[in-house]
């Protein structure tokens, strides 16, 4: 779910009065030299876009095609190359997470706290299970062990059978009273489950039995109120090509750690709702202002720090062609040079902006925005 919407006490902030002005109010967008032209290849409608609520439905790519859901069910198959409507199905439920592929199964989190398990072929439905309360993360599929990994909204995680949906184990994390209105994804490798919490926490977690292998601290909360010591971890943990974990959290820390002991390598103090990528020998991430940064992979020093897209409230970035590849609150898709951060592409999608994670397929950058429009985008070639 997008940090953006807002926070959660207990169960809900109320009686909060009028919004405050923004912390980073959007810069202007300046010309650029388009370097990289860009065209939009096809783009239909996945249905509703994303509704006050602020529920992310990421599609998924799997097998050539592109399967996207929106928040009432409505399940839509597209033949990713040519944008053909392969089926459409309605599953007449209310959806709280993106989709997740495997072995021509579908899987999805509704807003009642169902796991729901669905044909590939059409969207039957094939098993449901019964949760502790909404997953917002895109499930994970575990195939070493036939799992299906998801968090739930209250700090659990759930191994559940592939083929069943039975919970084969859980763990859960006790949850501060005020959290970000989101999960993080847990970061699913054959025998390990690395998962963030909205206490700052993040775990290893055995996959054969849901023991707990190690624990660390990625944020500290300080400050003298209950938003200024508000900690988080929203982010998918990144796996580097050194082998290195990283996290990101919300008023804490960029930390690399070693994934056998959980041990810290280099840290940074700063603030991010997005995981780390990594392009060029860099690792890259978008802070809360929405500034794009590349940090050295062994030390953790910034090499460059693009701001011009301060406030302009940034998707996760994503790696396409080599280049980095994030989109904004009015639907502009940008291209960002990992060498040197300079921004070198840039292409309007919908006007009613962009806030779900893009996707990479080949050479193909797939954006859903906030109407559920859906556009495949392509580098122009001379």
């Amino acid at each position: 779910m997008k940090p953006w919407f807002g926070l959660l006490c207990a169960m809900t902030l109320v009686g909060c009065g009028g919004l405050p002005e923004p912390k980073y109010p959007p810069k202007p967008l300046q010309k650029i030299e388009q370097q990289v032209e860009l065209d939009i290849r096809w783009e239909d409608y996945s249905g509703k876009g994303e509704g006050e609520l602020g529920y992310q439905q990421v599609p998924v790519i799997a097998d050539g095609n592109l399967y996207g859901i929106d928040r009432e069910g409505n399940l839509s198959a597209w033949q990713k190359e040519s944008g053909e409507v392969l089926w459409e199905a309605e599953l007449e439920e209310n959806i709280s997470s993106g989709l997740a592929f495997h072995d021509n199964q579908l899987f999805v989190g509704t807003q009642n706290g169902e796991l729901v398990s669905l044909s590939a072929q059409g969207g039957e439905r094939l098993w449901r299970t019964r949760l502790s309360t909404q997953v917002l993360s895109i499930p994970q599929v575990n195939d070493q062990f036939k799992q299906l990994i998801v968090q739930t909204a209250d700090g659990r995680i759930y191994a559940l059978d592939l083929a069943t949906g039975r919970v084969k184990w859980s763990f859960s994390s006790p949850e501060p009273l005020l959290t970000l209105h989101g999960t993080s994804t847990p970061r699913v490798i054959p025998g390990v489950t690395f998962a963030g919490f909205a206490n700052g926490r993040l775990v290893a977690l055995d996959n054969r039995n849901g023991q707990m292998l190690w624990d660390t601290r990625v944020a500290v909360s300080s400050g003298r109120t209950d938003i200024e010591r508000l900690v988080d971890i929203d982010a998918q943990p990144f796996i580097s090509s050194l082998g290195l974990l990283v996290s990101t959290s919300y008023q804490g820390r960029v930390m690399a750690m070693d994934p056998r002991s959980g041990r810290a390598l280099w840290e940074r103090k700063d603030s991010s709702f997005y995981p780390v990528v990594e392009a060029k020998d860099k690792l890259l991430y978008v802070d809360e202002g929405s500034r794009v940064i590349a940090v050295d992979h062994r030390s953790g020093s910034v090499l460059w720090n693009q701001d011009a897209l301060e406030g302009r409230r940034l998707t996760a970035p994503v790696v396409w062609l080599g280049m980095i590849a994030v989109a904004d609150y009015e639907g502009y898709v940008h291209l960002i040079s990992a060498d040197d951060g300079q921004i070198i592409g840039r292409i309007q999608v919908d006007t009613t902006g962009v806030e779900q994670q893009l996707l990479v397929s080949a050479g193909t950058l797939y954006v859903t925005a906030v109407s559920g429009r859906i556009a495949a985008i392509q580098q122009e070639m001379e």
